[in-house]
This record gives C-alpha cells, structure tokens and sequence, in this order.
C-alpha cells in the first residue's frame, strides 16, 4: 500500500500549463487572422482595392519610365488590363515583367479605358500599338481608368492628365 501512495504522490499534476495555454491561444489567433484575411471582400471594396493598385502600378511605370529610359505602353483586355514596354533589339511592344504583368479583375467586376482628346493623339494601324502610351519624356496619352461592380451598383475612376498625374474622379 505504502508503494501506491509514492507513486501517486509523484505523478505529474493534470492539466495544462500557463505557457501551453498561451502557446495554444497564439497559435489560434494567428489561424483566425489567415483565415479572415483570405475572405473575400464586398464589391465596394474590390473595386476601391482595384482602383488603387492601379493607380500604384501606374505611378510606378512612370517613374519607371522617367528615370530608366524605358517607353511603357497601357492595354485594356477583357476584364484585364496589361502594361507593356517597349523593346528597342525586337523593336516591338512586349509584355512587361512584374509588378507589371498582366492584371486579371475579379469576376465582380469591369474595368475600361477611355482615352481623352482622341483628336490630338495618334492613330495607328499596328494592332501590336497600346492605345496608352507612357513615355520616358514624362509624357501620357491623357485617359480615365474605371472601375465598375458587375452589377453597375459603383463605379469608380482616376482620370490621368498628359503629364501623368492622377486625379481623382469627384464622384469618388
């Protein structure tokens, strides 16, 4: 009898520890927190999400432009819109590299590209020709960039002057 005591006298106490507890807590938390980052956001917000990744895309491609001698060329696709830059050996437009690449929207939503002052700008018969063209002497082909929700409930846009600055639609 005198044995069955002192091995029940030091057996371990039962149950978790004050660090395990938090350990475990940390754990779910940081679970919870992926789990609702990954969640889609409403419509509203996509669209907003869209119009300004754009705006950061593009003030990037005219930086880029400026300072690294490069031509960068805007192309609108169904339900996508694509950077380009132009390549002097091939001596056509291609495809630009991330950040850059090709951009596909979300099912929720439409983007489209209307240029301004059509009569000034140029026109051209090559289909390989983006019909926005971003200059390495700070020029843009002025243009508005619209984002809209599937259903048309909102719709937002920046329009960009021949300098490359954004401004704001005043309905935003």
């Amino acid at each position: 009898m005198q044995m069955l005591d002192s091995l029940n006298s030091k057996a371990s106490p039962r149950g978790f520890t004050l660090v395990e507890v938090l350990v475990l807590l940390l754990i779910i938390s940081i679970v919870f927190g992926l789990t609702i980052a990954r969640l889609p956001i409403s419509g509203g917000a996509d669209a907003m999400t869209e119009l300004r990744r754009f705006e950061r895309l593009f003030s990037m491609a005219r930086n880029e432009a400026r300072l690294g001698g490069k031509e960068f060329g805007l192309g609108p696709f169904e339900n996508t819109y694509e950077f380009m830059v132009y390549d002097d050996e091939k001596a056509s437009w291609v495809e630009a590299k991330r950040p850059w690449h090709r951009r596909v929207l979300p099912s929720s939503l439409t983007a489209k590209i209307e240029l301004k002052n059509e009569e000034r700008g140029y026109r051209t018969n090559l289909n390989d020709f983006p019909p926005v063209l971003i200059l390495s002497s700070g020029e843009v082909t002025p243009f508005q960039f619209s984002v809209a929700s599937a259903s048309g409930a909102q719709e937002l846009s920046v329009f960009v002057d021949g300098y490359g600055n954004i401004v704001e639609d005043e309905e935003n």
